[in-house]
């Protein structure tokens, strides 16, 4: 089951990835918008039905990623039993949480599009938006720390020998992608402002499940 499980971590993570393409990936062009700068200009050249879709590859992608967790958690309970129940707890309301801030920015999209397609008044989209952001940043910032400390964990694990990996392994994480990705736009903010940038966390998640099927073989 730990190999099934770990394969299932593999796909959500990979599911995950579509989902944030589905929603991120806005093309040329785009400017981003309001108080907080939290709308993107291209949301409105978007389909609708593709924050809908990100939200449900998001749904079976959290599932997967969770189901991987558990495999690390049962090979890793024996011996590094307290290691291993901070990374599950961290990885179950971390995974919540994922979906949760994946969701609530998709929505925010599907606000923005059918206030600006009733008469185009930005300023009410733009109020809307800044309201709904500032009801859920602090458990955006929360949550994703909280995800993040599940993938600390992983790599603690992979460092202290808790999973039969090569140590280089506890770089198969959700950090370093982010920071890879975040260097890329930084390198080059034209070129890599969509691809690879916007997957990078979900990829990393996705290693939880490389990871898991690695211990195994």
């Amino acid at each position: 089951m730990n190999m099934l499980f770990s394969v299932l971590g593999l796909t959500g993570g990979l599911l995950c990835c579509v989902g944030d393409i589905l929603f991120d990936y806005k093309g040329a062009g785009n400017k981003k918008l309001g108080t907080s700068k939290n709308i993107d200009s291209n949301w409105m050249k978007m389909s609708e039905w593709r924050f809908g879709a990100s939200i449900l590859c998001a749904m079976f992608g959290v599932i997967g990623v969770g189901l991987g967790f558990y495999s690390l958690f049962n090979q890793m309970k024996n011996e590094h039993y307290a290691l291993a129940f901070v990374m599950m707890i961290c990885a179950y309301i971390g995974t919540i949480g994922g979906f949760f801030v994946h969701s609530m920015v998709c929505i925010q999209a599907v606000i923005y599009k059918r206030i600006m397609s009733k008469g185009e008044n930005f300023e009410i989209a733009d109020h809307a938006l800044e309201g709904l952001y500032k009801a859920v940043k602090i458990p955006f910032v929360f949550l994703y720390i909280i995800l993040m400390t599940a993938d600390i964990c992983v790599a603690i694990a992979v460092l202290v020998g808790a999973l039969a990996v090569p140590k280089w392994m506890a770089l198969l994480n959700s950090i370093i992608f982010l920071i890879i990705g975040m260097v890329m736009r930084k390198i080059n903010p034209v070129k890599f402002q969509d691809l690879p940038g916007i997957i990078m966390p979900s990829l990393g998640l996705a290693m939880v499940g490389v990871i898991g099927i690695a211990a195994l073989v």
